[in-house]
Protein backbone atom coordinates (compact mmCIF):
# COMPACT_ATOMS: atom_id res chain seq x y z
CA UNK A 1 0.00 0.00 0.00
CA UNK A 2 0.74 3.63 -0.73
CA UNK A 3 2.30 6.30 1.96
CA UNK A 4 -0.96 7.03 3.95
CA UNK A 5 -3.26 10.46 2.87
CA UNK A 6 -1.64 12.60 5.10
CA UNK A 7 -3.83 14.09 8.61
CA UNK A 8 -4.65 17.79 7.63
CA UNK A 9 -4.20 19.05 11.15
CA UNK A 10 -1.19 17.35 12.72
CA UNK A 11 0.73 20.37 12.56
CA UNK A 12 -1.33 21.77 14.48
CA UNK A 13 -1.40 19.71 17.64
CA UNK A 14 2.52 18.59 18.27
CA UNK A 15 2.84 16.18 21.10
CA UNK A 16 5.22 15.02 22.95
CA UNK A 17 5.96 11.90 25.69
CA UNK A 18 5.48 14.37 28.58
CA UNK A 19 2.58 15.84 27.48
CA UNK A 20 0.72 12.70 26.09
CA UNK A 21 1.16 11.57 30.21
CA UNK A 22 -0.16 14.33 31.69
CA UNK A 23 -3.23 14.60 29.29
CA UNK A 24 -3.72 10.54 29.12
CA UNK A 25 -7.15 10.33 31.17
CA UNK A 26 -8.77 12.92 29.30
CA UNK A 27 -7.05 11.52 25.61
CA UNK A 28 -8.45 8.15 27.01
CA UNK A 29 -11.68 8.23 28.24
CA UNK A 30 -13.04 6.67 25.51
CA UNK A 31 -11.07 3.50 25.36
CA UNK A 32 -9.72 3.29 28.61
CA UNK A 33 -6.57 2.19 27.46
CA UNK A 34 -3.89 1.77 30.29
CA UNK A 35 -0.91 4.37 30.16
CA UNK A 36 1.90 2.66 28.65
CA UNK A 37 5.09 2.74 30.51
CA UNK A 38 7.17 2.00 27.86
CA UNK A 39 9.32 5.05 26.73
CA UNK A 40 8.95 3.88 22.81
CA UNK A 41 5.16 3.22 23.07
CA UNK A 42 4.30 6.16 24.67
CA UNK A 43 6.14 7.99 21.89
CA UNK A 44 4.30 6.32 19.05
CA UNK A 45 1.22 7.25 21.54
CA UNK A 46 2.85 11.02 20.68
CA UNK A 47 2.50 10.59 16.81
CA UNK A 48 -0.84 9.39 17.00
CA UNK A 49 -2.02 12.62 19.12
CA UNK A 50 -0.39 14.69 17.04
CA UNK A 51 -1.92 12.70 13.70
CA UNK A 52 0.39 10.85 12.40
CA UNK A 53 -0.95 7.83 11.88
CA UNK A 54 1.18 5.86 9.74
CA UNK A 55 4.10 6.26 12.06
CA UNK A 56 2.05 6.01 14.75
CA UNK A 57 1.08 2.34 13.17
CA UNK A 58 4.56 1.72 12.65
CA UNK A 59 5.97 2.66 15.89
CA UNK A 60 3.15 0.62 17.77
CA UNK A 61 3.88 -2.69 15.26
CA UNK A 62 7.75 -2.29 16.29
CA UNK A 63 6.89 -1.90 19.15
CA UNK A 64 5.62 -5.86 19.61
CA UNK A 65 2.14 -7.08 20.84
CA UNK A 66 2.16 -4.18 23.64
CA UNK A 67 2.30 -1.94 20.73
CA UNK A 68 -0.56 -3.58 18.93
CA UNK A 69 -3.41 -1.59 20.15
CA UNK A 70 -1.76 1.61 18.99
CA UNK A 71 -1.12 -0.17 15.83
CA UNK A 72 -4.90 -0.50 15.33
CA UNK A 73 -5.80 2.44 16.75
CA UNK A 74 -4.06 4.23 14.49
CA UNK A 75 -4.70 2.64 11.08
CA UNK A 76 -8.99 2.63 12.29
CA UNK A 77 -8.22 6.71 12.83
CA UNK A 78 -6.07 6.97 9.68
CA UNK A 79 -9.16 4.20 8.05
CA UNK A 80 -12.56 6.45 9.13
CA UNK A 81 -10.99 9.88 9.17
CA UNK A 82 -8.71 10.82 6.16
CA UNK A 83 -8.12 8.13 4.15
CA UNK A 84 -10.22 8.87 0.52
CA UNK A 85 -10.43 5.81 -1.11
CA UNK A 86 -13.19 3.13 0.19
CA UNK A 87 -11.25 0.10 -1.50
CA UNK A 88 -8.14 1.49 0.30
CA UNK A 89 -10.56 2.03 3.73
CA UNK A 90 -11.71 -1.06 3.55
CA UNK A 91 -8.07 -3.01 3.61
CA UNK A 92 -6.99 -0.86 6.50
CA UNK A 93 -9.80 -2.30 8.36
CA UNK A 94 -9.21 -5.98 7.02
CA UNK A 95 -5.49 -5.07 8.61
CA UNK A 96 -7.18 -4.27 11.63
CA UNK A 97 -9.09 -6.86 12.56
CA UNK A 98 -6.23 -9.50 11.48
CA UNK A 99 -4.05 -8.19 13.72
CA UNK A 100 -6.52 -7.98 16.90
CA UNK A 101 -7.33 -11.18 15.97
CA UNK A 102 -3.89 -12.34 16.89
CA UNK A 103 -3.70 -10.37 19.99
CA UNK A 104 -7.01 -12.72 21.11
CA UNK A 105 -5.15 -14.84 20.76
CA UNK A 106 -2.30 -14.26 23.06
CA UNK A 107 -3.87 -11.34 25.27
CA UNK A 108 -7.72 -12.93 25.67
CA UNK A 109 -8.15 -10.31 29.28
CA UNK A 110 -7.22 -7.74 26.70
CA UNK A 111 -10.27 -5.46 26.41
CA UNK A 112 -8.56 -3.40 23.80
CA UNK A 113 -7.98 -6.40 21.25
CA UNK A 114 -11.13 -8.19 21.45
CA UNK A 115 -12.82 -4.63 20.73
CA UNK A 116 -10.83 -3.84 17.51
CA UNK A 117 -11.86 -6.91 16.46
CA UNK A 118 -14.93 -6.33 16.20
CA UNK A 119 -15.17 -2.42 15.87
CA UNK A 120 -12.92 -3.58 12.60
CA UNK A 121 -15.39 -6.21 11.23
CA UNK A 122 -18.31 -4.18 12.22
CA UNK A 123 -16.79 -1.33 10.03
CA UNK A 124 -15.84 -3.74 7.47
CA UNK A 125 -19.25 -4.54 6.98
CA UNK A 126 -20.83 -1.84 6.57
CA UNK A 127 -18.95 -1.34 3.86
CA UNK A 128 -19.56 -4.08 2.17
CA UNK A 129 -23.40 -3.71 3.24
CA UNK A 130 -24.78 -4.69 6.40
CA UNK A 131 -27.28 -6.96 4.75
CA UNK A 132 -24.41 -9.23 2.75
CA UNK A 133 -22.28 -9.12 5.75
CA UNK A 134 -24.77 -10.90 7.98
CA UNK A 135 -25.49 -13.26 5.37
CA UNK A 136 -22.17 -13.98 5.44
CA UNK A 137 -21.83 -14.48 9.21
CA UNK A 138 -20.07 -11.69 9.91
CA UNK A 139 -23.07 -10.30 12.56
CA UNK A 140 -22.12 -12.79 15.49
CA UNK A 141 -18.69 -12.33 15.30
CA UNK A 142 -19.20 -8.27 15.81
CA UNK A 143 -21.52 -9.23 18.64
CA UNK A 144 -19.14 -11.81 20.02
CA UNK A 145 -16.30 -9.63 20.08
CA UNK A 146 -18.08 -6.08 21.45
CA UNK A 147 -19.80 -8.38 24.50
CA UNK A 148 -16.05 -9.58 25.20
CA UNK A 149 -14.59 -5.75 25.14
CA UNK A 150 -17.20 -5.06 27.76
CA UNK A 151 -17.52 -8.05 29.60
CA UNK A 152 -13.52 -7.21 30.81
CA UNK A 153 -14.08 -3.59 30.91
CA UNK A 154 -17.95 -2.04 30.86
CA UNK A 155 -16.35 1.32 31.01
CA UNK A 156 -15.36 1.05 27.24
CA UNK A 157 -17.52 4.09 25.44
CA UNK A 158 -15.84 3.44 22.13
CA UNK A 159 -17.22 -0.43 22.67
CA UNK A 160 -20.66 0.89 23.71
CA UNK A 161 -21.11 2.81 20.50
CA UNK A 162 -20.00 0.34 18.15
CA UNK A 163 -22.26 -2.06 19.58
CA UNK A 164 -25.19 0.53 19.49
CA UNK A 165 -24.31 1.71 16.15
CA UNK A 166 -23.94 -2.02 14.83
CA UNK A 167 -27.26 -2.90 16.75
CA UNK A 168 -29.30 0.55 14.85
CA UNK A 169 -27.49 -0.96 11.78
CA UNK A 170 -28.75 -4.44 11.81
CA UNK A 171 -32.45 -3.09 12.75
CA UNK A 172 -32.24 -0.55 9.95
CA UNK A 173 -31.38 -2.57 7.04
CA UNK A 174 -33.42 -5.70 8.19
CA UNK A 175 -36.23 -4.45 10.39
CA UNK A 176 -36.58 -4.56 13.65
CA UNK A 177 -38.51 -8.03 14.11
CA UNK A 178 -35.95 -9.94 11.99
CA UNK A 179 -33.59 -8.23 14.00
CA UNK A 180 -34.62 -9.23 16.92
CA UNK A 181 -35.62 -13.01 15.87
CA UNK A 182 -32.49 -13.36 14.52
CA UNK A 183 -29.58 -11.92 15.82
CA UNK A 184 -31.53 -10.58 19.18
CA UNK A 185 -31.16 -6.79 18.88
CA UNK A 186 -33.67 -4.71 19.73
CA UNK A 187 -34.01 -0.91 19.82
CA UNK A 188 -33.83 -0.78 23.78
CA UNK A 189 -30.25 -2.38 23.62
CA UNK A 190 -29.02 -0.33 20.77
CA UNK A 191 -30.28 2.63 23.17
CA UNK A 192 -28.91 1.75 25.82
CA UNK A 193 -25.83 1.32 25.03
CA UNK A 194 -25.64 5.12 22.94
CA UNK A 195 -26.75 6.24 26.30
CA UNK A 196 -24.06 4.85 28.09
CA UNK A 197 -21.42 5.51 25.74
CA UNK A 198 -22.59 9.35 26.57
CA UNK A 199 -22.38 9.02 30.18
CA UNK A 200 -18.89 7.95 30.02
CA UNK A 201 -17.76 10.15 27.48
CA UNK A 202 -19.90 13.07 27.48
CA UNK A 203 -17.04 15.73 25.78
CA UNK A 204 -15.85 13.36 23.23
CA UNK A 205 -16.82 14.40 19.62
CA UNK A 206 -16.40 10.91 18.25
CA UNK A 207 -18.36 9.55 20.83
CA UNK A 208 -21.60 12.07 20.03
CA UNK A 209 -21.26 12.03 16.55
CA UNK A 210 -21.69 8.44 16.41
CA UNK A 211 -24.36 8.33 18.87
CA UNK A 212 -26.23 10.93 16.18
CA UNK A 213 -25.88 8.75 13.07
CA UNK A 214 -26.95 5.21 15.18
CA UNK A 215 -30.51 7.40 16.44
CA UNK A 216 -30.61 8.37 12.50
CA UNK A 217 -30.61 4.94 11.77
CA UNK A 218 -33.39 3.67 14.39
CA UNK A 219 -35.65 6.52 13.31
CA UNK A 220 -35.03 9.20 11.78
CA UNK A 221 -37.79 10.95 11.88
CA UNK A 222 -38.72 10.60 15.37
CA UNK A 223 -34.91 10.98 16.78
CA UNK A 224 -33.81 14.13 13.82
CA UNK A 225 -33.73 16.53 16.89
CA UNK A 226 -31.70 14.41 19.17
CA UNK A 227 -29.27 14.05 16.48
CA UNK A 228 -28.60 16.96 15.55
CA UNK A 229 -28.48 18.53 19.33
CA UNK A 230 -25.88 15.92 19.39
CA UNK A 231 -24.12 17.02 15.98
CA UNK A 232 -24.07 20.36 17.67
CA UNK A 233 -22.62 19.15 20.62
CA UNK A 234 -19.67 17.04 18.64
CA UNK A 235 -18.88 20.52 16.25
CA UNK A 236 -18.96 22.81 19.44
CA UNK A 237 -16.03 20.48 21.54
CA UNK A 238 -12.54 21.85 22.03
CA UNK A 239 -10.69 19.32 20.30
CA UNK A 240 -7.43 17.81 22.70
CA UNK A 241 -5.81 16.71 19.90
CA UNK A 242 -6.02 16.17 15.75
CA UNK A 243 -8.19 12.82 16.08
CA UNK A 244 -10.43 15.13 18.01
CA UNK A 245 -10.09 17.74 15.50
CA UNK A 246 -11.04 15.46 12.59
CA UNK A 247 -14.44 14.29 14.61
CA UNK A 248 -15.55 17.80 15.59
CA UNK A 249 -14.86 18.86 11.62
CA UNK A 250 -16.70 15.70 10.38
CA UNK A 251 -19.72 17.22 12.67
CA UNK A 252 -19.52 20.33 11.37
CA UNK A 253 -19.75 18.96 7.73
CA UNK A 254 -22.35 16.05 8.43
CA UNK A 255 -24.43 19.82 10.19
CA UNK A 256 -23.82 21.78 6.44
CA UNK A 257 -25.35 19.04 4.75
Amino acid sequence: MSAWTPCPFAADSPFDVARVRALWPELHAVDAEPLPEDEALLHGWALFHTGLFEQAADTGLASGIDGWSLANRATAAHAALVEPNEGARLELFKRVHQLASAQVLQRPQLASAWYWQGYALARYAQGIHVARALAQGLGSQVRAALHATLALNPRHAYAHVALGAFQAAVIDKLGPMVGAMTYGVTARSALDHLEQAQRLAPQSAAVLHECAGALLLLDGRARLDEATRLQEAAARVAPRDAVERLWVELARTSLAL
